[in-house]
C-alpha cells in the first residue's frame, strides 16, 4: 500500500475541515450530476461538500468512510455512512454508496413511515436529476434477496437507488434504502452469482513470506461501523473477494435476521447455507477443537460447585488442554490451513472478552472475524475485523484463538 500518498489524500480532507465553517447540507448528487465530484481534485470537491462536522475514516486504500451526521443530503433528504471511492492515485472520487435508510443505524420503522423515505428519495433524485427514475428488474442473483430498485442516468453520472423490505403484516421489516452514484451505468454494475471467482483462480492470492507468515491478500473491507452487523459484514466481504460485490452487508443483514444487537449463529448458518446455494458455493463448518471432553469437564465442576462455568472459565480450560495437549488444536489448525493455502478466507466466530484485546469498538460479546493467515512458525493466526483499516490485518497465538473460537465456516467456490 502506498501508505504516504493516501494520508496525504486523507490529511487534506482533515485540514480541509478543520479550517471550514459549518454550512449548509451539501447535495452529493447534485455534485456528481455536474461533473465536479469526479472531474475536480479531491480538495476542490472536499471544499465544495464537507463542512467541519465531517468525520472520516479509513475503510481501505482507496476507500474513505464519511460517518453519519457529516451534512450530506440529496436534496433535502439526509444521508447516512458515505462511502467514496478514490482513484489509484487518491486524487479523485469515482464512486459514492451510502444508505438513506437501514435497520442497523436507523432502528425499526414500520411500513408507512419506510414508503414515505422512499418516495421522498425517488422525488429528490428525480428533481436533480432532471428525470423521472427508470424502474429496474433486480433478480435474486444480484443482491441476494428481492429488491426494488430505480436508475437515472445523465451525462456526467449514473445513479442507482434500491430499497428491500422482507415479511408481512405483524412480520414487516423495513430492511434498506440504499444509494450508489458512479460516472456511468457500467460502473454501477455489482458482480453477481456468474461473476463469482473460480477455486483455481483463488490460489493467485496467497501470500508467503520470509518471516514465516502465509497470508490472503485482496480479501476487501467493510466497516460495519457501530452497528451490530459482523456477521452480515464479515460474510459480505468473503462474497466481495469472491466478485459478489452486490451482495452488501445490508443484503446480507436482511437473509441473515440482523438486528443492532447482532445475528444468532443459527440464524446465520441456514442463511449462508440457503444463498450459498443460489450463488455456486458450498458451506462447511466445524469446531477447532471437540468439545465433548470440555462438557465433561464442565459437568465436574457443576458438580463441585454447583455452578456452571461461564465463558471465561471454559475458555481457559481450552486453553490449558491445548497447551498441553496440542493434538487437539494442530488438527484444527490443519483443516484452517488447507483453506488458507487454497485462497480461501475462514469465517471466525469468537467470543471477545476472554483475554485482553487493546482498542476494539466491542469489548465482550460474540463476534465475528475472518481468519485469513497463519504462521506456524510463531504459532500464531492471522486475521481480520470488519471495523475499518486498522483492524485490517492481525495476529494471535493459535491456542489463545483456539480457546474463544465458537465455530469456524468456509464458502468455497463450487466451480
Amino acid at each position: 500500500m502506498n501508505v504516504p500518498r493516501f494520508i496525504h489524500a486523507f490529511e487534506t480532507l482533515a485540514a480541509l475541515l478543520l479550517g471550514s465553517a459549518v454550512v449548509s447540507a451539501a447535495d452529493i448528487l447534485s455534485c456528481a450530476a455536474d461533473g465536479t465530484l469526479w472531474d475536480k481534485p479531491l480538495g476542490v470537491v472536499a471544499k465544495k461538500l464537507f463542512t467541519s462536522k465531517g468525520r472520516f475514516s479509513q475503510v481501505d486504500d482507496v476507500h474513505i468512510r464519511v460517518h453519519r451526521g457529516a451534512d450530506l443530503s440529496v436534496g433535502d433528504v439526509k444521508l447516512g455512512d458515505v462511502v467514496m471511492e478514490l482513484t489509484k492515485d487518491r486524487d479523485h472520487f469515482v464512486s459514492v454508496s451510502t444508505t438513506i435508510f437501514n435497520k442497523g443505524d436507523d432502528g425499526d420503522i414500520g411500513k408507512e413511515s419506510f414508503e414515505v423515505r422512499l418516495k421522498k428519495s425517488v422525488q429528490s433524485i428525480d428533481n436533480i436529476m432532471g428525470m423521472e427514475g427508470k424502474a429496474r428488474q433486480q433478480s435474486r442473483k444480484e443482491t441476494g434477496l428481492k429488491t426494488r430498485a430505480w436508475e437515472w442516468k445523465n451525462d456526467h453520472c449514473a445513479v442507482l437507488l434500491e430499497a428491500a423490505s422482507t415479511g408481512k403484516g405483524k412480520k414487516y421489516v423495513a430492511e434498506f434504502i440504499r444509494m450508489s452514484i458512479a460516472p456511468t451505468k457500467e460502473d454501477l454494475e455489482k458482480g453477481g452469482a456468474d461473476d463469482s471467482a473460480r477455486k483455481s483462480d483463488l490460489k493467485g492470492n496467497v501470500v508467503r513470506e520470509g518471516s514465516g507468515d502465509v497470508w490472503i491478500k485482496g480479501v476487501p473491507m467493510v466497516d460495519q461501523g457501530e452497528k451490530g452487523y459482523c456477521v452480515p459484514a464479515a460474510v459480505s466481504r468473503v462474497f466481495a473477494y469472491y466478485g459478489m460485490d452486490g451482495v452488501d452487508q445490508h443484503a446480507l443483514a436482511a437473509l441473515c435476521k440482523s438486528s443492532n444487537q447482532g445475528t444468532s449463529i443459527d440464524d446465520m448458518e441456514k442463511a449462508l447455507r440457503s444463498i450459498c446455494s443460489s450463488f455456486h458455493m458450498t458451506v462447511k463448518s466445524w469446531d477447532w477443537v471437540g468439545l465433548k471432553s470440555f462438557i465433561k469437564k464442565a459437568r465436574k465442576v457443576v458438580k463441585k460447585t454447583g455452578t456452571l462455568p461461564d465463558e471465561r472459565e471454559i475458555a481457559q480450560m481450552i486453553l490449558d488442554d491445548v497447551e498441553n495437549h496440542p493434538g487437539a488444536m494442530n488438527k484444527g489448525l490443519n483443516e484452517i490451513k488447507q483453506q488458507i493455502d487454497a485462497g480461501i478466507p475462514v469465517v471466525w466466530a469468537v467470543m471477545l472478552g476472554i483475554f485482553p484485546e487493546q482498542g476494539l469498538p466491542q469489548s465482550f460479546g460474540g463476534h465475528m472475524r475472518l481468519i485469513i493467515g497463519y504462521n506456524e512458525q510463531e504459532k500464531s493466526i492471522i486475521y481480520t475485523d470488519s471495523w475499518g483499516m486498522q483492524h485490517d490485518r492481525k495476529e494471535m497465538p493459535m491456542s489463545r484463538a483456539c480457546a474463544i473460537t465458537h465455530r469456524l465456516w468456509v464458502l468455497r467456490p463450487s466451480k
